[in-house]
């Protein structure tokens, strides 16, 4: 079967899928045990205020629903049928729970774009403002490596991925005819806002099925014994914040430990008016050390980011927990010190956190490479970008255009980013990262131009290119394309490697600091 073949029958099932996805009514969605946690007189006007983020989709028997490894955006409801949950081997026996930082690695080939049009690049996407690959587990625990379980009506999966951005931890098929309730993110979070009944069990699920995993893949509670972990589990409290609302307020009692289940939060002190950026935590880092090790007030602010889930724990239950592990008292000594010390650089030198502070606005705290160019020694010949240009048979992959720092500056290019949500409803898996791999990579081959990646990119750094290809109705065919780090060129990125001044650097967000004081 030839690849048009296959790319016709790819972009014919993605558009079955959108014909088969019917928006939800508020008569048919009212008598469904899904809303029943919803106080009766409440419950129409949750329903209207959510219904845009649900549709009814049906799936035929042995049709795929999710795909293990695949980044998902929301959650699915049974209503009618039965689905098929499927652990395969080879991702299980890695489904160790740990965070893994991407770094390089074993990488998986992907076939060259052909045919791109140079000159032809529509920007879609840049809106409001992710560390690494992990797998946790969704489904019940007692699925064994290559093995399978059965959902029924009144069953709900997908959640855990969808409001943590983990991989989606087993493949989902229809095992009947099978019909659902698709809920996207807004909408479980509204839902869960609405009904303590639904937030109830969706705070059940995470912690017999993920919370133990979770915890574990934290240094601080790697070592602890089963007993503790499961006592954590029951003392935990599962908390969100949305964007901008304050967690904590520096000089307030301390009375709480803060594990990050999923989203970005900012650490700052406050100097007169302003703010100082002092660190951010990311999944799996934790904030309370000094209320567990010096009884004192919080040192700083907490603030989300973006939408937050936490895992929060009252400090005295925590410190009784805690009472016969004095290695976990030394490591948060340890924490505690090194984030004063953070302080204390944040408020005699606020170049610092005003560095900081640009980065989490403009999304570079959640690049795993980034491309800087030094201004004060580029001549603007544009050898990096022909090097792009010349890899990618013609069609740049980055603009040389983007954010300034003093005399730096950030091209509109893929940060490759540690919890890439462009990742999120591909409808054919064309957008991917192999476990342990940098790159975050589009397949030309499986690539349908539908422009979810493009319009899920917070940063604007996926562009849709123009093919030679043609439509029926004779419009040029247009695919996603985005800085692929130059995968399997032996010199690395071209950007970098062409440029006669040394002017282009690619680095992680945690180096940029030193690069950009270094080569100053």
């Amino acid at each position: 079967m030839s690849t048009a073949v296959d790319k016709a029958a790819l972009r014919e099932r993605y558009e079955r899928r959108l014909q088969l996805m019917v928006p939800a009514e508020t008569d048919q969605l009212r008598p469904l045990p899904l809303f029943s946690g919803i106080p009766e007189k409440a419950r129409d006007k949750v329903i209207e205020k959510v219904r845009k983020y649900l549709h009814f989709c049906s799936f035929a028997p042995k049709e795929e629903v999710l795909r293990e490894g695949d980044y998902g955006d929301s959650a699915y409801y049974i209503v009618e049928g039965s689905a098929e949950v499927v652990l395969e081997k080879a991702v299980a026996s890695a489904d160790t729970g740990s965070r893994p930082k991407v770094r390089g690695g074993a990488h998986v080939p992907t076939a060259q774009r052909p045919g791109a049009r140079p000159g032809t690049q529509t920007m879609v996407g840049r809106g409001a403002g992710t560390s690494s690959t992990v797998i946790l587990t969704a489904y019940p625990a007692e699925i064994a490596p290559g093995g399978r379980a059965v959902l029924g009506a009144g069953e709900i999966f997908g959640e855990i991925s969808a409001l943590s951005r983990y991989p989606v931890s087993a493949t989902v098929r229809a095992e009947t005819r099978l019909r659902l309730l698709q809920i996207r993110l807004p909408g479980l979070r509204m839902l869960s806002a609405s009904s303590k009944e639904f937030k109830k069990f969706l705070d059940s699920r995470y912690r017999e099925r993920t919370l133990a995993r979770h915890l574990r893949s934290v240094g601080l509670f790697a070592e602890v014994d089963e007993r503790v972990v499961e006592t954590i589990k029951e003392k935990a409290e599962l908390v969100s914040f949305e964007p901008g609302q304050r967690i904590a307020e520096e000089g307030s009692p301390a009375d709480a430990f803060y594990l990050v289940r999923g989203g970005y939060v900012k650490l700052s002190v406050a100097t007169g008016t302003a703010d100082l950026a002092v660190t951010y935590l990311r999944t799996g880092d934790f904030a309370g050390e000094a209320a567990l090790v010096l009884d004192e007030v919080w040192p700083f602010s907490l603030q989300a980011l973006e939408h937050v889930e936490l895992v929060k724990l009252a400090k005295d239950d925590l410190k009784k927990i805690l009472a016969g592990f004095p290695a976990i008292e030394e490591e948060l000594w340890r924490e505690m010190v090194a984030r004063l010390k953070l302080r204390g650089v944040a408020t005699r030198n606020p170049v610092s956190s005003e560095y900081l502070q640009m980065a989490m606005d403009t999304g570079l705290i959640h690049g795993e490479s980034v491309l800087l160019i030094d201004l004060s020694t580029c001549t603007r010949c544009d050898e990096c970008v022909r090097g792009c240009a010349n890899a990618h048979e013609g069609q740049p992959r980055f603009i040389r255009e983007g954010e300034r720092y003093r005399n730096w500056m950030v091209p509109t290019a893929c940060y490759q980013c540690t919890d890439p949500v462009c990742m999120m409803d591909c409808p054919t898996g064309a957008i991917t990262r192999a476990v342990g791999t940098l790159e975050v990579q589009i397949n030309p081959v499986t690539c349908i131009g539908c422009g979810n990646c493009a319009t899920r990119c917070p940063w604007g750094n996926i562009t849709m290119v123009e093919m030679d290809e043609l439509r029926p109705d004779g419009k040029h065919v247009e695919l996603a394309s985005k800085c692929d780090l130059c995968f399997g060129r032996a010199e690395g990125p071209a950007c970098v490697q062409m440029c006669p001044h040394g002017s282009a650097v690619r680095v992680s967000f945690k180096d940029m600091e030193r690069v950009i004081t270094t080569l100053r």
